[in-house]
């Protein structure tokens, strides 16, 4: 123990901080690959949807609209960001469009991150402080949970993180921020949030790197001159479906217009009749979130251990003051303010959305850096805090690993990620009759019927009925069929030979003829005698 609190104190030996190094890693790395794929069981739609397109993409050169290459996606209606599809393109090459091909690339992201934290954390405050940021991820509920499953969005904090750490390795001499403002610029096709975060950030830290010569003009305006150009595409998307344009084609790359009012202009609070409600509402939501650690989206969490062991909220707060440039805070006060602005950004965001645990998701590194930095300083003067704190939180990691790959957790989400459609989808398709009608109490199924069938677009785009075809206020727009499939139990009746995937406790919806029944975990094909 006495040898860890020197090595934390004082400088760290070579041999002593390679051992650190693997064991936080070894830790990091078994938590986000143990059951990986199974674990949660089934697909969500959002993951079948990204998974769906990375496939027509890699397979057809477009997405399952019909659109060459767009810079995003169209979705269920309102968009979907189309970064992680295309880094999912040669997985799902290799391995096909599964549980396991479409987590693949976030689970490597999230062991990249791990590599990436420390990085940052050491060309902030030094070797110990880039550990210790390093461990609290590794063992950071919310980033095992954000590392195991694969709706889009979990892609932009490393995304952000990997631009945060080139940035921190950016000086005169190198062209690191180059690399850099690349990044950063990425992240505006990984999550719509992005669009606030990211120009806030920039903002925010410009001025002081240019001030503390940690960069020159010259590279910070080739920096922002490639941020520009990488950025154009979805500024045009963005003209495009503001202005209610048509969609745009720029050679391959298609710039598309969204079907129903895009989630940028729904829920960010300037285009609201009254933003200044709004922002005060949704500054209560997002205190409500990061105090409580949980929101209505059971994926989004394990409980009771929320995104860092629960009623840590306090402990943030003090360690965020102190990445304000106080007077008595005399060395490191510009690595201090690359923290606070990356939290000033990601609050912003609460601000004028609407949040949840996935729409603030740019928030919870930086929480980790602040949680590191009171520790750090808290260890300067009473040395056992450092050695408690680790052995609290492993306690913690511990029981949040026995309740995320327990039971409980894993029959909530087994219903929550749809387990067993597919197999009843094809099931169904080699033994039913001419119709295949769908339970209407899961939304969206018909995702999963191109995951199955992976029809080609030309094959049933121009033939989609949607029951909503119209309505604002409907984000994820559900087909009445698609081929032999019906989304409606209504339009089923009349058929004898229809057959049907429903929920296990859900009745049929006819009566007069005698079916056969086949069990796939949340789901049970009825198929006419």
């Amino acid at each position: 123990m006495e040898a860890a609190i020197k090595t934390f104190r004082n400088r760290v030996n070579p041999t002593t901080f390679h051992l650190w190094f693997v064991v936080i890693l070894g830790i990091g790395v078994f938590a986000r690959v143990w059951e990986f794929g199974a674990l949660p069981a089934g697909l969500n739609p959002d993951e079948a949807s990204i998974g769906v397109e990375a496939y027509y993409l890699y397979k057809f050169g477009v997405d399952r609209y019909g659109l060459s290459y767009p810079v995003h996606l169209i979705s269920w209606g309102s968009g979907q960001n189309a970064l992680y599809a295309y880094l999912l393109m040669p997985f799902v090459a290799l391995k096909g469009v599964n549980a396991f091909s479409v987590r693949l690339p976030m689970m490597l992201a999230g062991i990249l991150s791990l590599f990436l934290i420390y990085i940052a954390g050491e060309r902030l405050l030094g070797k110990r402080f880039g550990l210790l940021a390093m461990f609290l991820m590794a063992v950071s509920p919310w980033h095992v949970v954000n590392s195991r499953w694969a709706v889009e969005s979990n892609i932009m904090p490393f995304v952000f993180l990997a631009a945060f750490a080139a940035l921190t390795l950016s000086s005169q001499k190198n062209w690191w921020f180059v690399v850099s403002a690349s990044l950063f610029a990425l992240c505006l096709y990984a999550y719509g949030t992005a669009y606030v975060g990211v120009p806030v950030f920039l903002f925010l830290t410009l001025p002081v790197l240019i001030k503390t010569k940690r960069i020159s003009f010259k590279k910070m305006w080739i920096g922002l001159v490639v941020f520009v150009l990488i950025a154009v595409p979805i500024g045009l998307f963005l003209a495009v479906n503001t202005f209610r344009w048509e969609t745009l084609h720029l050679g391959s790359i298609s710039i598309p217009r969204l079907p129903v009012e895009a989630r940028y202009e729904t829920m960010a609070a300037v285009f609201g009749e009254n933003p200044f409600a709004a922002i005060a509402e949704n500054t209560k939501t997002m205190f409500t979130v990061l105090w409580k650690q949980e929101d209505a989206f059971p994926w989004n969490f394990v409980e009771p251990f929320g995104y860092f062991y629960k009623y840590t909220l306090p402990l943030i707060i003090i360690g965020f003051l102190l990445t304000l440039p106080f007077k008595f805070i005399d060395k490191n006060k510009t690595e201090r303010w690359l923290i606070f602005s990356w939290m000033a950004a990601s609050i912003t965001i609460g601000v004028l959305h609407p949040v949840n645990l996935t729409r603030i998701n740019l928030i919870f590194t930086p929480i980790l850096l602040c949680l590191a930095l009171l520790i750090f300083e808290l260890n300067k003067r009473f040395p056992q805090i450092l050695p408690a704190s680790v052995i609290l939180l492993l306690f913690g990691f511990v029981l949040f690993n026995r309740a995320y790959h327990g039971e409980e957790y894993e029959k909530r989400a087994s219903g929550i990620f749809n387990e067993g459609i597919i197999p009843a989808i094809e099931y169904a398709t080699e033994n039913g009759g001419s119709l295949i009608c769908f339970t209407e109490q899961r939304y969206s199924l018909y995702i999963y019927v191109l995951l199955a069938q992976k029809y080609h677009p030309s094959d049933y785009v121009n033939e989609l009925e949607w029951i909503a075809p119209e309505d604002p206020a409907d984000p994820a727009r559900t087909p009445r069929s698609l081929k032999q499939y019906r989304f409606r139990l209504d339009d089923c009746l009349s058929d004898p030979t229809a057959a049907y995937i429903l929920t296990l406790k859900e009745t049929l919806p006819i009566s007069g003829i005698e079916f056969k029944e086949k069990k796939f975990s949340k789901f049970q094909v009825h198929l006419p005698k």
